[in-house]
């Protein structure tokens, strides 16, 4: 009985085995993910040291922490000074001149005795007009209980 059902199946489908298809990375997508990944990974760098990365972000640009602003570093939530920063799964796109998205990293503490701290972050960036790229807002959180 399950041979004319396969059949069936296979010949409704053309005889093609059916796939998914690919999603088509073009230029911008490109352009998106590396920039965010840079701009992302050099800002998680200036938190771990405490650093002031103000190169990275625009003087009015918006930082809120667990639903406070914030305008010293570390400026992502659950990061503090000495370890580092994993960036995980993130998803970025691009219109014009932003690129905005997400991106889930972990706080990975320097000392012994101390626990990671998984964090969400939302991020825009925006194109200047010299070219350049500077964050206009960033919002990240971590779970209530590492707050």
């Amino acid at each position: 009985m399950r041979a004319p059902a396969i059949a069936l199946l296979v010949a409704a489908c053309g005889g093609r085995p059916v796939t998914t298809p690919t999603p088509a990375f073009t230029v911008q997508v490109l352009e998106a993910d590396s920039i965010a990944h840079a701009m992302v990974q050099r800002a998680f760098d200036a938190d771990a040291q405490l650093a002031n990365p103000d190169s990275l972000y625009l003087p009015e640009a918006e930082i809120i922490v667990n639903g406070a602003p914030r305008a010293d570093a570390p400026r992502f939530a659950g990061v503090a000074a000495g370890g580092s920063v994993q960036l995980g799964s993130s998803r970025f796109a691009v219109t014009g001149n932003y690129v905005w998205g997400t991106i889930q990293y972990r706080w990975v503490p320097g000392e012994v005795g101390k626990r990671m701290i998984d964090g969400w972050a939302t991020l825009v960036i925006a194109r200047l007009k010299d070219g350049g790229w500077r964050i206009v807002h960033a919002h990240s959180s971590t779970a209530p209980e590492n707050q």
